[in-house]
């Protein structure tokens, strides 16, 4: 139980804000404003993206959905992250 709960704090809590950091911020920031940016991105982003959801797409609100919106936002922000490196090493071959 307790490690469920410190897994389902940290998917909810930090995950998809660390993801963001490293999308919106690459290198130019330090851990600990990392840490502070990805804790408070997670508490923005996870419940305004269920809200959303609900009040604009009508789908329901419950473990399996959250969790694949969560997993959603993370995986876009490591897209972008893929992304943006791979333009980099590109024109850097140039």
């Amino acid at each position: 139980m307790t490690i469920q709960m410190l897994a389902g704090s940290l998917l909810v809590l930090f995950v998809p804000g660390l993801a963001w950091t490293y999308a919106l911020f690459d290198k130019e920031i330090d851990l600990i404003e990392r840490i502070a940016l990805s804790i408070g991105l997670s508490l923005v982003m996870v419940p305004l993206s269920l809200f959303f959801l609900f009040n604009l797409l009508g789908i329901r609100i419950n473990f399996e959905n959250s969790v694949y919106m969560i997993l959603l936002l993370t995986l876009a922000a490591l897209f972008v992250v893929i992304f943006r490196r791979y333009n980099i090493v590109r024109s850097k071959n140039k």
